[in-house]
């Protein structure tokens, strides 16, 4: 089905080598014009950005403030719900923020910082095109003043799009111009931290686990994930916001079988169906809590396919789960206990204490220790401001946060 897909691979103990960063795996084989370097060639565009006067991207260095601290935070989005990362940052409290030591204070930890996201219409080039130099473009405007907005202190990429196409390259960037920015991938920081739970808990072989990936179907498409294919075994499911899952939906379909295991909330209008719920001749989704049970379910059911070890971690991609991770743990508490035919259907597939991983949270977390390392913290006593540069308009009825700080 093209909503979902299994990768099973030999786990590999001892592995002690650096692993690349995603960006370069789609790019890595067409940047080098000899295959025995050991680095791509820097594409044309940055030295464009960097050294020609006459170009409209042109970034001078030397424009940069002084004072750095009080620049604002950058998010980097390509869909609009990557705005889930701006608000994940304004509620994030895992440290003190008067010694810096890992503990909540009650105390937002970016509280007074200044946020701008960004989100310009998606790049319609071929991938290993024209598409990648856009999105370097694109990501490169947020370090130069326009109007009365300044450059970015730190870049956050929360677009899986962008971040497979184009991080190593606005790195690159970053080093070679000395701008001193701060770069995080929310991608790059999931896998990292789920690469590195396996690594310390998981080495033996008799400790193997399984890793579930929810994400985009964009994100999919762009194997953004596989590097957790080298190391672990590996179920995704995708995952649309905007397509509910029905019976007629040929990408999210329901299956018969499993509309008990579901475990669908039919109050409040959660679904629309005719005839019996357990058998009817129409149903379809029409709520997102429902239609993260059913993208739970069909995780897990892959697992009934073949030998696996039990799940132990979900990675949460996709932007709406990090809302959610009370249905995510009530549905898989539901599936452990789930009988049919007086027998336990998941309860060897799930491991009792799944941990639920969010990579925007894992971002946050570098952000706040790197800017208080580098002395980039803004420390404001002023409320935090959000700025959004969006080419459409964006509900933020389910973001209570924005909706306090937003700059109207």
């Amino acid at each position: 089905m093209a909503h979902s897909r299994t990768i099973n691979k030999f786990f590999v103990t001892g592995k002690t080598g650096v692993l690349i960063i995603l960006g370069s795996f789609l790019w890595l084989t067409q940047g080098c014009g000899n295959a025995g370097e050991d680095e791509p060639k820097r594409l044309p565009v940055i030295n464009e950005i960097l050294n020609d006067t006459n170009s409209a991207w042109h970034l001078d260095p030397a424009s940069f403030p002084e004072h750095r601290e009080v620049l604002p935070i950058g998010i980097f989005g390509t869909e609009k719900d990557d705005i889930t990362a701006v608000e994940v940052l304004l509620g994030f409290d895992q440290f003190d923020n008067i010694t810096g030591n890992p503990g909540s204070d009650g105390i937002s930890d970016f509280a007074g910082e200044y946020f701008d996201f960004f989100c310009p219409p998606a790049a319609k080039a071929p991938v290993r095109d024209s598409a990648r130099i856009e999105t370097i473009k694109n990501m490169s405007e947020l370090f130069r003043t326009n109007g009365d907005r300044p450059p970015v202190k730190a870049l956050v990429v929360a677009g899986d799009p962008a971040s497979v196409m184009a991080f190593e390259d606005i790195q690159e960037l970053i080093r070679a111009g000395n701008l001193g920015v701060v770069a995080i991938s929310i991608l790059q920081a999931g896998i990292d931290k789920t690469l590195d739970n396996v690594r310390r808990f998981h080495s033996e072989r008799n400790k193997r686990v399984t890793v579930g990936v929810i994400a985009s179907e964009s994100s999919l498409e762009l194997k953004a994930y596989e590097r957790l294919n080298e190391e672990v075994e590996v179920v995704y499911q995708g995952f649309t916001p905007d397509s509910l899952p029905s019976l007629n939906n040929p990408l999210y379909p329901l299956d018969r079988n499993l509309i008990r295991a579901y475990h669908f909330d039919y109050s409040r209008s959660g679904m629309n169906y005719r005839g019996s719920r357990y058998n009817p001749g129409v149903m379809e989704v029409n709520s997102t809590e429902n239609a993260i049970r059913y993208a739970v379910t069909s995780l897990v059911s892959q697992l009934l396919l073949g030998s696996h070890p039990p799940l132990k971690y979900i990675l949460t991609g996709e932007n709406t789960f990090s809302r959610y991770p009370g249905i995510i743990r009530e549905q898989l508490t539901f599936l452990r206990n789930f009988r049919q035919n007086n027998r336990y259907i998941y309860r060897h597939l799930i491991d009792p204490e799944v941990v639920l991983i969010n990579p925007r949270e894992e971002a946050a977390g570098i952000l706040y220790k790197t800017l208080r390392e580098d002395r980039l913290a803004a420390f404001r006593t002023t409320p935090s401001c959000v700025r959004i540069h969006a080419a459409e308009t964006l509900d933020l009825s389910k973001y209570p946060l924005l909706n306090v700080c937003i700059n109207h």
